[in-house]
């Protein structure tokens, strides 16, 4: 017989290592969001699939701004919610998915690099790994009984 070491492991697929981890994704949501804050022109550029008028599917990259995580509640106070993707609030606490800042955009500068260190440090992979759960779900077709 051969005098090789063996093992079970497969090669990973090219789609598979080039996916981020989902701690990555909420890291670099967070930098594209404090990038925001410190230039109100920051834009990401994105591929996007458009028909056109013959009706082929083409790529075409657009260059877009994110979309703020913040926002002035009625008393003047800064508010926060770090999402995953676009709409998944990551809950960084059971229950209470809003940080309250303060009462500038560099109070919320601020909590997100806070938040940004706690990811970096993994201190948020349940609650990330949750909000990946729910963002998962709302995109199965839900059964409608007629």
């Amino acid at each position: 017989m051969l005098n090789l070491k063996l093992s079970d492991i497969k090669r990973p697929l090219v789609a598979e290592t080039r996916k981020k981890s989902t701690r990555d994704v909420v890291a670099d949501a967070i930098l594209h969001q404090i990038s925001l804050l410190k230039n109100p022109e920051y834009v990401i550029e994105r591929t996007r699939y458009t028909k056109d008028d013959q009706g082929t599917y083409g790529r075409k990259v657009v260059a877009l701004p994110p979309k703020p995580w913040w926002w002035q509640a009625v008393d003047g106070t800064m508010m926060v919610q770090v999402k995953y993707g676009s709409s998944t609030i990551v809950e960084l606490e059971a229950g209470k998915p809003t940080i309250i800042a303060g009462k500038s955009t560099k109070d919320v500068e601020v909590a997100l690099t806070q938040v940004a260190e706690a990811v970096k440090a993994g201190k948020l992979d349940a609650q990330i790994e949750t909000a990946k759960a729910r963002a998962k779900d709302k995109r199965k077709p839900r059964n409608k009984a007629n």
